[in-house]
């Protein structure tokens, strides 16, 4: 290669990489657009990491945006290269514009699920765009190309350019992205809710974390930076209206206790006489079962999510990056609730320390046995401990409780438990699984698991009982999502991979004051509880949308006509005959109730759902 035509290669390199830097600016300029969905940090370390991933990450995109451009600057005459350039910049920075539209919307970032919402959105029922708009759109469009071009044609190979210190440039913006990763392990790690609350505006931000880390290293006490920033006047973040009016709640003379009852992994299929004797007989004729009770999610996280917020998973990350607490919980300890939260795994591997129970400052840490069954064991010996202790003290004050047991999700039976399901497994390995493994002997696992956590339970509600507080508490007793067995031939085992009943459909049962006993054979939903708890136990009497997205599960006659759930990446609108999965990259399909292929089309429901799903976002 010549030196002529080597130099005139270096130019255009470098022309290229200047035009990437200075569309920069405008890509800042455009990011202002996601500020008013920002709560702005007024301390030292929020303040800088709002500085350093502003400069770091949209730098970061940018150069990403580059590489492209530069592959052509190796090709292309700068007579050419000038029109792909242009284009590429304008479809960039009005895909950003629209993305800034889409989040003020939704509250998520653009994605290929949004743009077929659009695309099948005949009659504006999501999207509605008059005449005049579609016309300032296209002259915006036609204004930033020909800018692009003008720019384009003046950068890519000008003499100027050598001057610039553009390299220089790329350095400060790779350091000011390292610089904003590790502010935010530091962060995260001290529960400093100004830097993560922040990370939900920022497009394809995916920021790092260290605490476990740091832990294991000696270098961080979580529970002590935990507790030193606990709060019960936590405020949601200031993207979310939530909830959209003052709580009005008034328990009364004789508020009831709650009792949340949690069962890990727990299928719908797994109650009854023969899986769960002990609480068949405790609540025969006493409660209330609902037989076509759905989680909020197939996994822990977005299934206890729901049961505590009464929001669908697309608020979970701002929940958590914000350090906001449940309602119920603020709520409960505005009214003076003793909390006794009981977990045998522990709470703070799903985030539960930061986001629902971040306003309890004495969160236990899960009992120290050497299986999960063990762990249950132990968890009830403190529960009833715990019980008595407050019996003993003479605190007549109403309690709230919460017993999560995790002995199904380990698939634990305890030593010397009984079995009564065989052929059983003497243990889960799933690298053993396959499209023709036999489930059996693991489903028989699993149900023992189940069968001797039944009896675990039997003993909460015979304590409860024999101490004359049974009549006076209100008992939901529930599973957090449910389990595959490969049930439809389609090798799924475990959970958070579908959203088919296996892993969604729970028990729900619930006992108490002003509770009919009977079957329940409406939909109802895990969003449907925080709505009874704040009325029938906290006497709250604000309509239930102004805090929740679900109704009242006790409300005569409650039968949804579809119900939303979530995993970690994915959500789901559950409906009779279908079911609708998109997932965070926006990609999308349907399926039936067996998870058959069907036709991808979005129905009303999916419509629907996308309009509940923005109701608290702060307009």
């Amino acid at each position: 290669m010549n030196s002529t035509r080597l130099s005139s290669l270096r130019q255009r390199l470098r022309g290229s990489l200047a035009f990437a830097l200075v569309n920069l600016v405008a890509v800042w300029l455009i990011a202002l657009r996601y500020t008013p969905f920002l709560e702005v940090p007024h301390d030292p370390l929020g303040i800088a990491y709002l500085i350093v991933t502003w400069v770091g990450h949209f730098g970061f995109l940018a150069l990403l945006a580059w590489l492209p451009l530069a592959v052509l600057a190796l090709i292309l005459p700068r007579r050419v290269l000038w029109l792909p350039a242009s284009l590429l910049a304008m479809a960039g920075l009005c895909l950003m514009l629209v993305d800034t539209v889409v989040f003020a919307q939704y509250r998520f970032h653009i994605n290929h699920f949004m743009v077929s919402l659009f695309l099948n959105d005949k009659n504006g029922e999501i999207f509605s765009f008059t005449t005049s708009t579609w016309l300032v759109v296209a002259g915006v469009s036609l204004g930033v190309w020909l800018a692009e071009a003008w720019l384009a044609w003046r950068l890519l190979g000008s003499e100027r350019v050598r001057r610039l210190p553009l390299w220089r440039g790329c350095s400060v913006l790779l350091l000011a992205l390292v610089a904003s990763h590790a502010i935010h392990i530091v962060a995260d790690a001290r529960y400093q809710r100004s830097v993560t609350q922040q990370v939900n505006i920022f497009p394809l931000l995916f920021p790092a974390t260290a605490k476990s880390f740091m832990e294991a290293h000696g270098w961080l006490d979580p529970r002590a930076m935990r507790a030193a920033r606990a709060d019960i006047t936590h405020d949601a973040p200031d993207d979310i209206d939530w909830p959209k009016a003052p709580l009005q709640c008034s328990p009364g003379d004789t508020p009831p206790n709650v009792l949340l009852v949690l069962v890990d992994t727990w299928r719908h299929d797994e109650y009854g006489p023969r899986n769960t004797p002990v609480m068949v007989r405790e609540l025969k004729g006493d409660s209330r079962r609902f037989m076509n009770h759905y989680s909020g999610g197939n996994s822990t996280r977005t299934g206890v999510m729901s049961l505590f917020y009464s929001l669908t998973g697309n608020y979970y990350h701002r929940l958590q990056n914000s350090q906001t607490p449940s309602l119920l919980l603020e709520q409960l300890q505005a009214n003076d609730y003793r909390l006794g939260i009981f977990a045998s795994a522990s709470l703070d591997s799903v985030g539960f320390d930061r986001s629902i129970f971040s306003s309890v400052t004495d969160l236990r840490d899960s009992p120290d046995g050497d299986t999960p069954a063990e762990r249950d064991r132990l968890l009830t010996r403190e529960w009833l401990d715990w019980q008595a202790r407050r019996r003993d003290s003479g605190d007549d004050r109403p309690w709230f409780g919460m017993v999560f047991y995790d002995a199904p999700h380990g698939y634990s039976v305890p030593k010397g438990g009984e079995t009564p399901y065989q052929p059983s497994a003497s243990s889960m390995n799933y690298l053993d699984l396959g499209p023709d493994t036999d489930p059996e002997p693991y489903f028989n696992l699993h149900r023992n698991a189940v069968y001797n956590v039944d009896q675990r339970i039997g003993r909460v509600i015979e304590d409860l009982k024999r101490h004359g507080e049974w009549r006076n508490t209100l008992v939901v007793i529930t599973g957090d999502h449910g389990e595959s067995f490969n049930d439809f031939g389609r090798n799924y085992w475990g959970h958070n991979s579908h959203f088919a009943s296996p892993q969604t459909q729970v028990p729900m049962i619930v006992h108490g004051p002003g509770v009919t006993p009977g079957e329940h054979r409406g939909t109802t939903s895990h969003l449907d509880v925080v709505p009874m708890l704040m009325r029938h136990a906290l006497g709250c009497t604000n309509p239930v949308g102004d805090y929740a997205q679900g109704q009242d599960l006790l409300k005569p006659g409650l039968d949804h006509d579809w119900v939303m759930a979530s995993s970690y990446l994915d959500n789901a609108v559950i409906e009779d005959d279908r079911i609708t999965v998109i997932n965070t990259a926006g990609s999308w399909r349907v399926v039936d109730r067996q998870l058959n292929p069907l036709e991808e089309t979005i129905s009303p429901a999916v419509r629907q759902a996308m309009q509940a799903m923005r109701a608290f976002y702060a307009r």
